[in-house]
């Protein structure tokens, strides 16, 4: 069975922000001066409870999503793979994975040289390459580091994937195109791989501006005349867009 993993991700954050909100009290009943810190306490928990409260929101959302793919609205198929079928796709797609993350932070690195050297002559001012510096050093973190737990996630997934009109889960893996501004763009198959992978490529408006996305589902043996259906009914589907 394939749990809601959105809700506990919700139920995670219930409790983080409700610790937070007790934190903004915290100065007062320990009796901290306000200019001791305690003002300082209070409004980083106060600021963390807002960013709670979005997630909160956001992932309540995403929540409701997978009920409904999970209760079987939409649905289009299920599939269930062999334990060989499984670590085979998870393998490509770590790889996979990897190669657009280091090609992201590849072109991330370009720009910012580019915009830093051009700052630091005009503005006169080396502090701009060590803040561009530092800027490419946090960001690594991420792009490297997504991968490998996108790895362990699916490793560690039930071997099964759920297609649905609005999502997709895959193992632990859940991609919804619907709702808070993101949309379905493209959907293929990846016949390079093996097994052969249905790509749903989406996109979804953040705070740094519209990010792609690709949820790759791997098709069992025996199922390739359905997954080319499924491919054409979306592709139609998207096109009337």
């Amino acid at each position: 069975m394939i749990h809601n993993t959105q809700r506990q991700i919700v139920n995670q954050w219930y409790i983080v922000t409700l610790v937070f909100l007790m934190s903004v009290f915290l100065p007062s009943i320990l009796g901290i001066n306000g200019m001791d810190g305690g003002y300082g306490i209070s409004f980083l928990a106060g600021f963390m409870v807002m960013v709670g409260l979005i997630v909160i929101v956001v992932y309540r959302a995403r929540a409701k999503q997978m009920d409904k793919i999970l209760k079987g609205e939409g649905r289009i198929a299920e599939w269930h793979y062999t334990p060989e079928e499984w670590m085979r796709f998870v393998a490509a797609d770590y790889l996979d994975e990897k190669k657009a993350k280091k090609n992201l932070y590849v072109m991330l690195v370009v720009i910012g040289l580019i915009v830093g050297i051009v700052m630091t002559v005009v503005l006169q001012s080396p502090v701009i390459l060590i803040g561009v510096a530092g800027i490419f050093a946090i960001t690594a973190i991420p792009a490297f580091l997504v991968p490998r737990m996108r790895f362990r996630k699916l490793r560690h997934s039930e071997a099964e994937a759920l297609i649905a009109e609005n999502g997709v889960i895959v193992g632990k893996m859940f991609h919804l195109w619907v709702k808070l501004g993101a949309s379905l763009n493209k959907v293929s198959i990846n016949s390079k791989e093996h097994p052969n992978i249905i790509e749903f490529a989406y996109s979804m408006p953040t705070r740094n501006g519209i990010q792609e996305e690709v949820a790759r589902v791997p098709v069992p043996e025996g199922k390739m005349d359905e997954a080319l259906r499924i491919v054409e009914h979306f592709n139609c589907g998207v096109m009337n867009f």
